[in-house]
């Protein structure tokens, strides 16, 4: 029965649908992507003297987020909005190179030189977002040394992605030339 239900399912559920709700949710994540940068600096409140304190009055007014930055040093906070709006670039770019290549699956243009392009772009930003969290780790948390791993694996795998695409491309021009 449950496997009938999953069929009937599978049946509705198309590749175009599948591409489309990915479409959705990356402008989503790039909205807020752009939400949060812009939002950064009344999300986490200012900092004063070597640490940072608040009272607490001052915790209802900025809310929950205060309670990240409580007893922490002045640089670790500072490294915190670096980290943070350094990573915010690259992450936009490979999320706007993600729509540019789903927007291209939509059309059924998979094997064009366009998505090895975006393919590329996207593993490059994966790398130096690893690289800014290797870099920020030290002063912040040592998570972010995790952060950075699975940021350079999905870099990693991007460009297996990419030059299967690229060697698919290949073998469509040969074909194309053979007809």
């Amino acid at each position: 029965m449950f496997f009938a239900v999953l069929g009937g399912v599978e049946q509705m559920w198309t590749k175009s649908k599948s591409a489309t709700l990915t479409l959705i949710c990356t402008r989503i994540v790039i909205g807020i992507a752009i939400a949060l940068a812009a939002l950064m600096p009344f999300l986490f409140p200012n900092f004063n003297e070597t640490t940072y304190h608040a009272e607490a009055s001052h915790f209802i007014e900025s809310g929950i987020f205060t309670y990240i930055f409580i007893g922490l040093p002045k640089i670790t906070v500072l490294m915190v909005y670096i980290c943070g709006y350094a990573a915010f670039v690259p992450t936009l770019i490979a999320l706007l190179s993600l729509d540019s290549l789903l927007r291209n699956i939509r059309k059924d243009s998979v094997f064009i030189h366009d998505n090895v392009r975006y393919l590329r772009i996207i593993s490059w930003c994966c790398f130096m977002i690893a690289i800014i969290m290797l870099v920020g780790w030290s002063h912040i948390h040592v998570v972010l040394v995790f952060v950075a791993a699975a940021a350079a694996f999905f870099g990693i795998l991007m460009r297996v992605v990419k030059n299967v695409i690229d060697a698919a491309c290949e073998l469509k021009a040969e074909n194309d030339f053979t007809i």
